[in-house]
């Protein structure tokens, strides 16, 4: 799935989540995601900045469900996800047996994850996470590599809990 399918597929609840997080926690990022998207629609970023912040996160929202804009969706779900879900990574990774830095940072990703690998994280992570989360995870993780991982393309499709709808 592209970033834009799955910003539309993980719901309202989580959509507001993740947009709450940046406006709160990466104040810079969501700045700079303002200032990009006001600029291509030739707009000054205050003419945005000044409205509410559930204004501001329905523009956004708004900005970023356009093609054009898959790259930034994409980015904001990489902020979230490695920035304020380091605890989901870190389970991912450890019971996958990849190798990271404690924090959920990988230098080298594996060529093959084995189906046993697969499931046991999927697994960990479904005992630990919402499974929106879960699968917005998931699938930005299958993007890292052309094609993802097979093993993990097969655990997911086995979790009907993991079935997002663009």
């Amino acid at each position: 799935m592209s970033p834009n399918q799955l910003l539309q597929a993980i719901g309202p609840e989580l959509r507001a989540q993740i947009m709450t997080y940046l406006q709160t926690e990466h104040r810079a990022a969501y700045k700079a995601v303002i200032d990009s998207l006001a600029q291509q629609r030739r707009l000054r970023p205050v003419f945005v900045l000044e409205k509410s912040r559930a204004k501001q996160a329905d523009w956004v929202l708004e900005q970023i469900s356009a093609k054009s804009n898959e790259e930034v969706t994409a980015q904001i779900f990489q902020i979230w996800l490695l920035k304020g879900q380091a605890d989901m990574l870190i389970t991912f990774l450890d019971a996958a047996e990849i190798a990271h830095d404690g924090k959920g940072e990988v230098t080298e990703l594996p060529e093959e994850i084995t189906d046993e690998k697969a499931e046991a994280s999927v697994s960990a992570l479904i005992a630990k996470f919402p499974a929106k989360q879960v699968a917005l995870y998931l699938h930005m993780f299958q993007q890292q590599r052309e094609g993802g991982w097979p093993s993990l393309t097969k655990a997911i499709a086995a979790r009907a809990e993991l079935k997002l709808e663009a």
